[in-house]
């Protein structure tokens, strides 16, 4: 009883942390017998996915009719803007550190590396057709993100266009138990995380093994520190210090657990929940982080831009092809409009890949040498994902009025000076 309470006392953070490096010990003790563990990853992943449906459409619907439709406007253009103008600007850092690390110069191509189709991305058109749900039990069967998000807004300012306003309170009453219940079922599965997280890692290393990463040493450290450069620099000190006015030391510790477990998972759909929570501990509004969040974890694709620049450097060396000045511009163009092209599809990062290498007559078919590590390298192209719904969050609340003071479980007292 005494072991159970002390196990209820350690914090999220910390059991995770402890999965994660179990999981590695018995990744690298067992080797691919560890692989026997990946189904307590897959649980857990079920578990979250489950969740995260009914979670969102019910947040989003109490969020939309609790701001308001003149309010969210502001609250939406501001938090998509900012998601758009991020993607450029993580497609230029890539390429800046994809040359500094040298990525693909002297790789040897194999011989018999047979040509990969490539992904067709939809058009436009059929991409904004795509956003309204023919049936919407038919989107939240297949976790249709966007579909969902339509069909929730739309609700939501339908409600507050109710005439009668005590029905329409009982009904935002409604939403906002069933999202509460939700989140209690939430705290259920969280606990479960823990042991998730140990077996996805543990898998992960006992089936690739640390040499893996040799080959590919300089594309794997080049996306690694780019992304960490940008999560730094970019996410936390511009947009969520100088922006949004958030404390350094509150912001990372408001958002560890997240970070971790998106690391862990290399999943920000599942990643979404404890998201939610930071944004709330930051001190951004239930109403702004209701709405941010969710939209961030679907249009927000700073850690795939990054990935596509430094595949794109890749491959091309790889194939003895240098690009020039006005082929970087087409990246950062052709990337930027992919991403928004490829909103909700699945696999949206190979995607846009494709759709880059095309757009610069590159090779395609080195993209299934990328796609046989893919694993080892998702983690770091899912952080910057979301610590940047987390940043865009922070600024858009203290631009808009709608953050306050964190919670105070991740603020520290400063000692006093004399």
């Amino acid at each position: 009883m005494d072991l159970i309470k002390a196990y209820k006392g350690i914090n999220i953070f910390t059991k995770v942390l402890a999965g994660f490096i179990i999981g590695i010990a018995i990744g690298l003790i067992f080797g691919p017998q560890a692989a026997a563990l990946e189904f307590l990853g897959t649980i857990m992943i079920r578990l979250i996915s489950m969740i995260v449906v009914p979670l969102v459409l019910c947040m989003l619907i109490v969020a939309v009719a609790d701001v308001g439709a003149k309010s969210l406007g502001k609250v939406g253009i501001l938090t998509t803007l900012m998601f758009i103008l991020s993607t450029p600007i993580a497609i230029g850092i890539g390429l800046v550190f994809a040359y500094m690390f040298n990525v693909g110069a002297g790789f040897p191509l194999p011989d018999d590396l047979a040509e990969a189709t490539a992904a067709n991305a939809p058009r436009m058109i059929d991409t904004l057709v795509n956003f309204i749900p023919n049936n919407i039990f038919a989107a939240l069967t297949s976790a249709n993100l966007m579909q969902i998000m339509f069909f929730a807004i739309i609700t939501g300012v339908a409600i507050t266009k109710l005439e009668n306003k005590e029905q329409a309170q009982s009904l935002i009453d409604l939403f906002r138990t069933f999202g509460d219940a939700m989140q209690k079922v939430l705290g259920f599965i969280m606990e479960f995380t823990p042991i998730g997280v140990m077996g996805i890692i543990a898998w992960m290393v006992g089936t690739h093994g640390l040499a893996v990463l040799v080959p590919f040493a300089g594309y794997v450290a080049a996306l690694y520190v780019a992304a960490i450069f940008y999560v730094v620099i970019v996410q936390i000190i511009v947009l969520a210090k100088i922006v949004g006015k958030v404390d350094i030391g509150v912001f990372l510790r408001a958002s560890k657990e997240s970070i971790l477990f998106v690391f862990a998972t290399s999943s920000s759909f599942a990643t979404l929940p404890l998201a939610i929570l930071a944004s709330k501990k930051i001190g951004v509004s239930d109403r702004a982080t209701n709405f941010i969040i969710p939209y961030g974890t679907v249009i927000n694709m700073d850690g795939t831009a990054i990935y596509l620049a430094i595949s794109v450097v890749f491959i091309a060396r790889m194939y003895g092809i240098e690009l020039g000045m006005a082929d970087m511009l087409l990246i950062v163009i052709s990337a930027t409009l992919a991403s928004i092209g490829t909103v909700g599809v699945p696999g949206a990062g190979v995607v846009m890949l494709n759709v880059v290498l095309l757009s610069l007559n590159l090779p395609v078919a080195a993209v299934a040498l990328i796609l046989g590590f893919d694993r080892l390298i998702s983690p770091m192209r899912a952080t910057p994902n979301v610590v940047g719904d987390l940043a865009v969050a922070a600024a858009v609340g203290r631009l808009t009025g709608e953050i306050g003071e964190p919670d105070p479980s991740v603020v520290r007292n400063k000692p006093a000076t004399a």
